[in-house]
């Protein structure tokens, strides 16, 4: 409590007061007291002062007796008959007596009062300070984020303020990253229903012509085909949904460990086979058997699938894909290269973003890409792409120095 710089204020007005209450008292009584002294000598230098004018003699002796008696016989007053009460000198005793009383009195009231008056002013001052924190908190509620209510002063309040502001800049920040999930949740599901769309469609389409009788075998069998490639798309796509969801909310947890880039090309090659055989594709692979990376050897696998089949798609019948491995201290590379045509140079700054398609792609998605960059940027790796004569993609994972 004593670390409390409002009580700690508090605590020195009040002990400063209290000494200048107690001084103006002590300076008060002392002012009283040298009043009433200066009374009684005066009645006893009148006193002696008559006795004398009759009885000179008794000067010497009414003096010394002023000074040193310490025993007085009251019964003389009683003795001429004097009532001791009637006297005017003990009269003016009485009333010093009761002003020193009332002024104590009022004095001590005073000083009261006083410490009454710094304590609701202290009071009045916190509630003003608590009030301001309660509006503080009620814009918070209304999601107005932008008053500041930091103090940069000592106190429990002030450090009340300041952990109550770094809330609120976190609570902003949880509302804003809200705000953007919401937001992109929406582009999703808007991108998921147009990508959807277009296969059910065409699966529509074909199911009308299937329905009619006139629709001979071999045209038949040629649109169930064609349904089939659709539902794959579809199956693909949910597929592909399904693992950029999983890598977007955090809950893929990479088990890394060191392998040969060889065997993880081998692995990303094996459901591309058909496809390079269809297109007649020649692969060159130059990868040294003992060369390992440290990754995750699924995800990492996954990630050259998409760049590979990336290749092949855009790979014209009787072309070639080059996949090159080698590595220096920073860093190992796989680079892969394909024949065709260049991408556009507008295009090429968007090729990694989510369900962005191209001028000469329309029948892709735009998954693949973006979910092999998530995968390469989570094992502290890089992606790029040139595209000049021929297009190459750059992978590189950086050694943990």
């Amino acid at each position: 409590m004593l670390q409390n710089k409002e009580i700690k204020t508090l605590l020195k007005i009040n002990a400063i007061t209290l000494c200048l209450c107690v001084s103006f008292g002590m300076l008060l009584s002392r002012n009283l007291y040298m009043k009433y002294k200066q009374q009684l000598l005066e009645t006893s230098a009148s006193i002696i002062n008559n006795i004398v004018l009759k009885y000179p003699d008794l000067e010497t002796e009414l003096i010394s007796n002023l000074f040193t008696s310490t025993n007085s016989d009251l019964t003389l007053f009683s003795k001429y008959g004097i009532d001791i009460k009637s006297l005017d000198y003990l009269k003016k005793c009485d009333y010093n007596k009761k002003m020193t009383y009332l002024v104590l009195t009022i004095f001590t009231i005073i000083v009261f009062l006083i410490e009454w008056l710094i304590y609701i002013i202290f009071i009045k001052k916190q509630y003003k300070k608590l009030r301001k924190i309660d509006k503080y908190m009620n814009n918070i509620l209304n999601d107005n984020y932008t008053l500041d209510i930091r103090e940069y002063e000592e106190g429990d309040l002030s450090n009340l303020k300041n952990d109550i502001y770094k809330v609120t800049i976190k609570l902003k920040e949880q509302s804003d990253i809200s705000k953007k999930d919401k937001k992109y949740l929406e582009e999703i599901l808007e991108d998921i229903s147009h990508q959807l769309k277009t296969p059910l469609t065409s699966m529509y389409v074909i199911n009308d012509i299937l329905a009619t009788d006139t629709i001979d075998i071999k045209a038949r069998k040629e649109f169930l085909q064609k349904n089939r490639n659709q539902l794959e798309r579809i199956e693909w796509l949910v597929t592909s949904l399904l693992k950029m969801s999983r890598l977007d909310s955090g809950t893929v947890i990479l088990k890394k460990e060191q392998v040969t880039i060889y065997s993880l090309i081998d692995k990303s090659l094996e459901p591309l086979k058909v496809m390079l055989d269809l297109k007649n594709i020649t692969l060159i692979t130059k990868c040294p058997p003992d060369l390992k990376i440290t990754v995750d050897f699924n995800w990492t696998s996954e990630a050259l699938i998409n760049v590979i089949k990336n290749a092949c798609e855009h790979t014209p019948v009787n072309g070639q894909i080059d996949i090159t491995a080698e590595a220096n201290p920073i860093y190992t590379s796989i680079v892969i290269t394909n024949t065709g045509l260049p991408i556009d140079k507008k295009d090429l700054p968007h090729i990694f973003k989510r369900f962005y398609k191209g001028n000469h792609n329309k029948e892709s998605i735009g998954i693949g890409l973006n979910m092999t960059k998530k995968i390469i940027d989570m094992q502290n790796g890089e992606i790029s792409c040139i595209s000049t004569n021929k297009t190459s993609f750059i992978m590189k994972f950086y050694r943990n120095i």
